[in-house]
């Protein structure tokens, strides 16, 4: 999405207050750089950080919406749920709505996270084989990959940035190598896919209910990628909750995804928005700009968004 010469957004981006690895003033200038005509950055689950981002994007003059993306699923699907949040500010005593909704599951995501890196290192320190012998019999492939120095105190280093630990810091301070190269993918499967020694997750909030504390909190809800996610049953129940948007254009939704969440815009009277899901390299987008909507698509509830943003904090 995008034609040469249009204003174009790319909606959907990630710092290093979660799991990006660029700081929201590296993601301004990279889509300055692009030619972007505004971003969003849209860490997951705090609004703690929104203050901070506002900050870099009033330092920098580019318009940025100061946004959160909510950890949630389905219950009656048994699938994850994303959904974006706009317009918001943090309390003072973070205790709005959604602020202890999120409060909940960044707790337990880093509590996950640290358990799956101590039980890496754990293997990696067993018995009398060195570390990468000691992962390898643990299934981990490829074990020549992985630096024996992995610790605790090194996932700790790569994510203090962040409101939380996540798979991602943890693979940086296991492999040092970005999420796209095929010995990455490789150990990370082997590590936290099917019976790898680290599969854990943990519980969401239901995604109609993240819908509502984000209205009760004053702020916008956008369905994520519901093509990724295959989210496509519970749109009428979250338009009844209060979803305002949806993410149309996204790295992963094909032709027919795009399509149907046009329709879905369309039939539920949601505005359209869309973005590359940037994570830096702790994702696949190769930069900021690699998916967007133009502005004429994403309308006037979208570039209202950008002006209710001065007025936030």
């Amino acid at each position: 999405m995008g034609e040469h010469g249009a204003r174009r957004f790319d909606l959907h981006s990630h710092s290093t207050f979660s799991d990006g690895s660029f700081s929201p003033e590296e993601l301004i200038g990279q889509a300055r750089a692009a030619g972007l005509a505004g971003i969003a950055v849209t860490d997951h689950d705090s609004l703690t950080q929104l203050s901070a981002v506002r900050a870099a994007a009033r330092e920098a003059g580019f318009p940025v919406l100061a946004g959160l993306e909510v950890s949630a699923a389905c219950a009656a699907t048994g699938r994850k749920v994303h959904v974006l949040g706009f317009g918001l500010e943090a309390t003072a005593d973070g205790f709005g709505p959604l602020e202890r909704m999120v409060a909940g599951t960044l707790r337990a995501r880093c509590a996950n996270t640290l358990w799956q890196a101590w039980t890496i290192a754990r293997a990696m320190r067993s018995g009398p084989a060195g570390p990468c012998d000691a992962l390898a019999a643990a299934g981990v492939a490829e074990p020549g990959l992985v630096d024996p120095a992995f610790t605790l105190d090194r996932v700790a280093e790569v994510c203090a940035a962040g409101t939380a630990a996540y798979k991602q810091h943890v693979m940086e301070a296991l492999v040092h190598l970005p999420y796209t190269d095929v010995s990455y993918q490789r150990v990370y499967r082997s590590i936290f896919k099917g019976s790898g020694i680290a599969v854990s997750d943990i519980g969401y909030p239901e995604a109609v209910d993240a819908v509502r504390a984000i209205r009760e909190q004053g702020g916008v809800a956008v369905l994520a990628h519901p093509g990724q996610m295959d989210s496509w049953s519970i749109i009428p129940d979250l338009v009844d909750a209060g979803l305002e948007g949806i993410e149309a254009y996204h790295p992963d939704h094909g032709d027919a995804d795009r399509e149907r969440a046009l329709a879905a815009a369309g039939e539920h009277g949601l505005f359209v928005t869309g973005g590359s899901d940037f994570h830096g390299r702790y994702g696949a987008p190769a930069g900021m700009g690699a998916c967007t909507v133009d502005a004429e698509v994403a309308g006037p509830r979208v570039a209202g968004l950008f002006e209710r943003e001065a007025g936030l904090r």
